[in-house]
């Protein structure tokens, strides 16, 4: 097993320990994507703008994005900032969706917006 396979399975270490696993390509849920100085945690959640969402009057199906989408991702990455944080890992935001966990051999040149 070599460096890059040691980091990526910590970094599954720590996603499991959080109660998430990794799923297919195309699937719902948490994704890692290669990136050069580490590896992108992201979360794509099933289809939300097909459930139903409670407004004023009668019930109403919206086609749109789920309104709480944002909240939720935002939420998510919080939690798996402060997961990786606690392993020791170093992380950074990536927009609204991805978390770059960075490898250690790029940690002391890491750049961008930090948590943590």
């Amino acid at each position: 097993m070599d460096d890059q396979d040691e980091f990526l399975a910590a970094v599954r270490a720590v996603l499991h320990q959080a109660g998430f696993d990794e799923r297919a390509v195309g699937a719902e849920g948490v994704h890692m994507i290669h990136h050069a100085r580490g590896v992108m945690v992201g979360w794509i959640p099933e289809d939300l703008g097909t459930l139903p969402s409670r407004r004023r009057g009668a019930r109403r199906t919206r086609s749109s994005d789920h309104p709480g989408l944002p909240g939720l991702r935002h939420a998510f990455g919080l939690a798996l900032a402060a997961a990786f944080r606690a392993a020791e890992f170093t992380v950074e935001t990536r927009g609204d969706e991805w978390l770059l966990v960075i490898h250690p051999t790029h940690k002391d040149i890491s750049c961008g917006q930090r948590d943590g």
